[in-house]
């Protein structure tokens, strides 16, 4: 037993320096001695995968599962073994062997993702829902990149899987606009079809200006202006005429304070210097509607901001639009330079309270704002705002569509959204038990 035992040991030492068909050599070894060492017929199935012995891989590796079969590690590449033999309800189950019996394992979204890929062989829609499950879980995908082991197979598998999950959404969305579309020239057309092909990666972004660079999607050919004239909007005068009355009712709701939250909430941005507000009041917010959600609560106690807001051609965008709060920066504190979401919505700005030394610098112009008066741009620019006073600066923020997208353009945004927006809520719901109940019906 020591000596079989110090044999083993030799295997994994081997292993470690890199010595892997010594590694082989002294596994065989070990196993004409014990031939159920499930650590050394792992081994040989390694080495018979590499060389390309898929069946003889499959068959070493049920030897090993016969001792420990509910191991992780030897389902799982069961399941990549059959994969590649192409029989992928027998690849499926291996994968459910491993997720069923290691359900708390820090890895097991790893094994969910292999699922779905070959879930996908099987059945194009469970597969793309099981892909979508392990991908609206990131951060509990990121412990099986903890693992230096799974690193090559995780990053493939994520592309293999970001492919399958990107074609089927793309093509839901290519049928629900073919049909919105019907009947339109070309012409009418051709922006929507360009804008959702850039939006799945299938064509690079058309940026019209280089410090334009809106971080989730554009919409191509729109005349890139950081600032509008607001005579190019006949809203912009109804609204201001309500000045007085909306800010009444929104600094009741700041009086009130509980209402404030940081402007960026229990989340990063990824721009290192805009996350320094992160969490903080030093830029805050009260949302009367935040991605597309109405607090009907606070709009209840503002029925002059209500009633104006339902005269704007608000962007709704499922899950992204409209947004409408008042936004309220401290004394000293600068929001650094950074890019809005897209450029089909132009942001507005009513200012309410304004002191000296307050100002939003947008693509290469910067400008101040007035109590009562609307500033107009496009925040896929790049833009930055600071309050270098002794005072509040608040205003009153909104997303409008941008005015040169066609109504036959916002139908297609709309429903591309829709759908977009519903397949994620639906991945988040999704129950992973229930998933796999359904799975074991197909495979």
């Amino acid at each position: 037993m020591n000596n079989q035992s110090k044999t083993v040991n030799e295997v994994q030492e081997h292993l470690q320096s890199g010595q892997f068909n010594q590694a082989v050599g002294v596994a065989k070894e070990v196993l004409k001695e014990n031939p159920e060492d499930v650590f050394c017929l792992s081994v040989i199935a390694q080495s018979e995968f590499n060389a390309g012995d898929l069946e003889m891989s499959a068959l070493t590796l049920g030897k090993a599962l016969v001792v420990e079969p509910t191991e992780i590690n030897l389902n799982r590449n069961l399941g990549i073994v059959k994969n590649k033999l192409g029989k992928f309800s027998q690849s499926s189950k291996a994968f459910i062997n491993a997720i069923e019996n290691n359900l708390d394992h820090p890895e097991i979204l790893l094994d969910v993702l292999l699922l779905g890929i070959s879930l996908h062989k099987i059945s194009h829609e469970l597969g793309t829902r099981t892909i979508e499950y392990v991908f609206h879980r990131a951060d509990n995908l990121k412990n099986a990149y903890m693992n230096p082991q799974e690193l090559p197979l995780i990053s493939e598998a994520s592309t293999i899987g970001n492919h399958i999950v990107r074609d089927a959404r793309y093509n839901k969305q290519k049928q629900a606009i073919d049909e919105i579309s019907l009947g339109f020239d070309e012409s009418k057309k051709k922006r929507l079809y360009d804008f959702l092909d850039s939006f799945h990666g299938i064509q690079a972004p058309k940026y019209a200006d280089p410090m334009q660079k809106p971080t989730y999607h554009v919409f191509p050919d729109l005349e890139p202006l950081p600032f509008y004239d607001n005579k190019s909007f006949n809203w912009v005068e109804a609204l201001e005429e309500n000045w007085l009355a909306i800010r009444k009712e929104l600094n009741s709701l700041y009086d009130n304070k509980t209402e404030i939250k940081p402007y960026i909430e229990n989340a990063t941005t990824g721009n290192q210097e805009l996350d320094t507000l992160a969490d903080s009041l030093d830029w805050s917010s009260i949302h009367l509607i935040k991605s597309g959600e109405y607090n009907e609560k606070l709009l209840g106690k503002c029925p002059n901001t209500k009633a104006a807001l339902e005269k704007l051609p608000l962007s709704v965008l499922s899950g992204n639009g409209p947004e409408a709060f008042l936004s309220v920066l401290q004394p000293g504190a600068e929001i650094k330079p950074h890019y809005g979401l897209s450029n089909i919505k132009l942001t507005v700005h009513l200012g309410l309270e304004i002191p000296k030394d307050c100002a939003i610098r947008v693509g290469n112009e910067t400008r101040q704002w007035q109590e009562g008066k609307v500033l107009v741009f496009d925040d896929s620019f790049e833009h930055e705002a600071w309050n270098h006073s002794e005072e509040e600066r608040k205003v009153f923020i909104l997303e409008v569509w941008h005015p040169d997208i066609s109504h036959l353009e916002r139908q297609g945004i709309q429903k591309i959204m829709e759908l977009q927006h519903g397949d994620s809520q639906r991945a988040l719901a999704e129950n992973l038990e229930n998933l796999l109940s359904e799975i074991k019906q197909v495979i």
